[in-house]
C-alpha cells in the first residue's frame, strides 16, 4: 500500500468521523428542544415485565439492561440452532441434487424449488399457527422413550445440570479438543503420505472413527466426575415441570428459517461440488475409494473454498431474518427491546441506535470469521 493510499483511508475516515460527530450533535440539540430525555439512563432502571423464554436469571426486578441482555441471548441461541439445522439441511439437499437416483435428485429440486418462493414469514407463521397450534394439550402430549413430551406449549426434553463440577466439565472438553486435534493432524498426515496409495484404500483414515468414540468417553468421563443428574420432564397439574423447555415460537422460527435458507444453501453446496473437475471424481474412483471418502476428503474440501463465500451471505441474512420472531413475539431483541422496552420509556433514538450497533457488530463478527476461515482453507489447499 502505497502512502497516496494510505493517506487517501485516512482522509476518508475523518470525513466519515466528523460527519457522524454532526449527526449525532444535530440530533441530541433536537432532542433536547423537544424536551426528550437522550441519556442512557433508563438502562439501569427497573424493568417491570417478564420474559417467558430466558437463559439467564430474570424477573420484574431486574434493570432493563439486563432485559436486553436475556433478548440478546435469545437471539443469539435462535441464530445459532437456525444456522445449524439450516447447513445440515442444506448439505443433505445439495448432495441429493447430485444424485444418480433420478427420484432423489428430483425431490431434491422440487424441495428447493417450492419452499425457496415461499416467503420466511409465511412459513413461520405456517409452523406456529396450523401445525404447533394444532398440537395436543398438556394432558395428551405426544411422549418419545417417556423422556421427551411434545405439545402445544412446546417440547419438554430433559436437562444435565451438573452443579458445582463445572472446573471438571472445562478441564474435559479441553482435553477432548486437544486429543481429537492431535488425531485430526495424524489423520492429514496419514493420508498425505505416498505409501498410503494402494489398493487397499478402504482402509484409509483408521483414525477418523476414534474421534467419536473419544468425545463419547469425554462425555461419560463429565458426567462421572461432575456429579451430573439427569431431570426429565414430569407432568404436574399445571403443565410440565423440569428438563428444557422449547417454546412453540421458537420452534416454528427454527423450523421456518431453517427450511427456507436450506435452499440456497442447498444451490450454494451444488455448485461448489460441480465446480470440481470431473478428474477429481475419476482419480478417486481409480485409486479404490469408497463414496463417502471420496466426497469428504476429496471433493468437500475443494469445495469450501467455491461454498464459503455466498454462504457468509446466507448466514448473515439468516441473523438478521431473527428479527421476524417480533411477528410471534418470541422475546428476542426487536420484540422485547424495540417493543416493550421502547413503550415504557419512550427512547426510541436510543434503543433503535443500540439495537442497529449489535446487529452491525454480531455480523461483522460471523463475516469476519468466515473470511478468515475462508483465508485458512483457501491457503491450506495451495500448500
Amino acid at each position: 500500500m502505497t502512502k497516496r493510499e494510505i493517506a487517501y483511508q485516512v482522509a476518508l475516515l475523518f470525513i466519515i468521523g466528523v460527519v457522524v460527530y454532526l449527526v449525532a450533535g444535530t440530533t441530541q440539540g433536537n432532542l433536547a428542544r423537544l424536551g426528550v430525555d437522550s441519556s442512557i439512563d433508563f438502562l439501569w432502571k427497573r424493568a417491570g415485565f417478564e420474559i417467558g423464554q430466558k437463559l439467564i436469571p430474570f424477573d420484574a426486578n431486574s434493570t432493563i439492561a439486563r432485559a436486553f441482555v436475556v433478548a440478546l441471548l435469545n437471539t443469539l441461541l435462535l441464530a445459532a440452532v437456525s444456522i445449524i439445522c439450516a447447513s445440515i439441511l442444506g448439505l443433505a439437499i445439495g448432495i441429493a441434487r447430485l444424485s444418480d437416483n433420478w427420484l432423489v435428485s428430483r425431490l431434491a429440486a422440487g424441495y428447493i424449488e417450492i419452499f425457496r418462493n415461499i416467503p420466511s414469514l409465511l412459513q413461520i407463521f405456517f409452523w406456529y399457527f396450523v401445525v404447533l397450534r394444532t398440537l395436543p394439550r398438556s394432558s395428551e402430549s405426544i411422549g418419545f422413550f417417556n423422556c421427551i413430551f411434545l405439545n402445544n406449549r412446546g417440547l419438554f426434553i430433559p436437562s444435565v445440570s451438573f452443579g458445582q463440577g463445572w472446573p471438571w466439565i472445562v478441564a474435559a472438553l479441553l482435553a477432548a479438543w486437544g486429543m481429537v486435534y492431535f488425531l485430526r493432524r495424524q489423520e492429514r498426515r496419514q493420508f498425505a503420505a505416498p505409501a498410503l496409495i494402494r489398493p487397499d484404500t478402504r482402509r484409509l483414515n483408521p483414525l477418523a472413527s476414534w474421534n467419536l468414540l473419544i468425545l463419547a468417553g469425554i462425555v461419560g468421563a463429565i458426567v462421572l466426575l461432575a456429579g451430573a443428574q439427569l431431570e426429565i420432564p414430569r407432568e404436574t397439574r399445571f403443565g410440565y415441570r423440569g428438563g428444557i423447555v422449547m417454546m412453540p415460537e421458537f420452534l416454528s422460527l427454527v423450523v421456518g428459517l431453517s427450511m427456507y435458507n436450506a435452499t440456497y444453501i442447498g444451490e450454494i453446496v451444488r455448485s461448489g461440488f460441480t465446480s470440481i473437475p470431473r478428474g477429481q471424481t475419476e482419480a478417486a474412483d481409480s485409486l479404490g475409494l469408497p463414496r463417502r471418502l471420496t466426497i469428504r476428503l476429496v471433493l468437500f474440501p475443494q469445495a469450501l473454498r467455491v461454498i464459503i463465500p455466498p454462504l457468509t451471505t446466507v448466514y448473515l441474512n439468516l441473523f438478521k431474518s431473527t428479527s421476524l420472531a417480533a411477528a410471534i413475539a418470541y422475546p428476542e431483541v426487536v420484540s422485547v427491546f424495540v417493543g416493550t422496552v421502547n413503550n415504557l420509556v419512550g427512547q426510541p433514538v436510543f434503543i433503535m441506535a443500540i439495537t442497529m450497533a449489535v446487529y452491525v457488530f454480531i455480523s461483522l463478527c460471523i463475516a469476519l470469521f468466515l473470511n478468515w476461515y475462508n483465508r485458512k482453507i483457501a491457503l491450506t489447499v495451495v500448500t
